[in-house]
């Protein structure tokens, strides 16, 4: 999982630098207990400066070293101090010594190097620190974004586990319908498996979609209860009530619409006698399935349909399935995902 950690800009280092600096030489001028007060000097001022940059990026590179060897933040923090603190002294004994030819002060003592250690422990305790502030939050970022990646990835998955169970589905409850297809009209069944490929072509299209705009499920449904009157003509019989105009930037799961459908065939007796109502109502919210209540006396079933649906919607959305099963009515409202408008 490659995830890109914010950086700490050079500009913000040299702010730093800049802000520790000033803050370290007015410590030293108040401090000084030696012949020569440091005076000012715009070019050795910036020589200095540098020598706190390089002692800040020495901490900085050690700390990136370090960080990808998982030692513990305290160890981190004293390795950087030592580092910071040598490198300092080091490059102040250097510096004292061209002082001393440029402008004539005193050469490198024993109080100078002392002072200049004790200068570089604060300097790098305070730059160390602001690192590892930094890198904490670098790692806080990385956690989250991982955190949420992996929610992602969970819900990926989940969903595809969902969307595979439909196949099987889909295939035995339409070769079950074109079985007997076969036996009562084969002019019949040959346009019922024309129309099984054509929706069946819409699954595999939609296949790695989460969510899918409602007008192209809509239509597909439509597409499917045309499949299903080949068989049953006039037993059954659509109710559409759905204004077109609620689909914008809409979507639902792929399939949801042709599941209740099929839910709707699957479990209600269909027969002149008894015709079965399919009624397709919408609102800005909510696009509902409902048909008369006239239930086969035995239903056949592997286990998919509503839990599916309720499932993969607890995926994508805090809204709900709506059910309300009374004695003369089954409806079933599934929630209208608000997307980007579709371009």
């Amino acid at each position: 999982m490659d995830i890109q950690t914010p950086k700490l800009p050079l500009v913000w280092r040299f702010a730093t630098v800049f802000v520790v600096g000033i803050v370290m030489f007015s410590i030293i001028a108040i401090a000084s207990k030696f012949k020569e007060p440091p005076g000012f000097y715009p070019v050795f001022a910036l020589l200095w400066l540098f020598i706190i940059y390089v002692s800040f990026e020495t901490i900085r590179r050690f700390q990136k070293k370090i960080a990808q060897q998982s030692f513990s933040n305290a160890g981190m923090f004293l390795g950087s101090i030592i580092m910071g603190t040598a490198t300092y002294t080091g490059l102040f004994y250097c510096f004292k010594w061209l002082d001393h030819f440029v402008l004539g002060s005193e050469v490198p003592m024993k109080q100078h190097m002392v002072l200049a250690a004790l200068t570089g422990l604060a300097i790098s305790m305070i730059l160390s620190l602001i690192l590892l502030a930094f890198n904490w939050k670098n790692q806080h970022y990385i956690s989250h974004i991982q955190n949420e990646q992996f929610k992602k990835e969970i819900v990926k998955a989940n969903l595809s586990i969902l969307k595979n169970q439909l196949d099987p589905h889909f295939m035995f409850n339409n070769f079950n319908t074109l079985y007997y297809l076969i036996e009562e009209d084969s002019m019949l069944a040959q346009k019922f498996l024309k129309s099984i490929a054509a929706v069946y072509r819409y699954i595999l299209q939609n296949n790695e979609q989460a969510i899918i705009p409602i007008s192209r499920e809509y239509e597909m449904a439509r597409q499917y209860l045309l499949l299903i009157e080949q068989r049953y003509k006039t037993a059954l019989k659509v109710h559409d009530t759905v204004d077109s105009e609620l689909f914008q930037s809409r979507s639902v799961p792929p399939l949801v619409l042709q599941q209740l459908v099929e839910n709707a065939v699957k479990h209600n007796r269909i027969d002149e006698k008894s015709p079965l109502y399919i009624y397709f109502e919408t609102n800005e919210e909510y696009f509902t399935v409902k048909n008369n209540n006239n239930p086969k006396r035995s239903t056949e079933t592997i286990g998919t349909g509503l839990d599916n649906i309720k499932k993969r919607y607890d995926y994508l959305t805090n809204k709900k399935v709506i059910i309300l099963h009374t004695k003369d009515e089954f409806s079933v409202s599934v929630p209208l995902i608000s997307v980007p408008n579709e371009n």
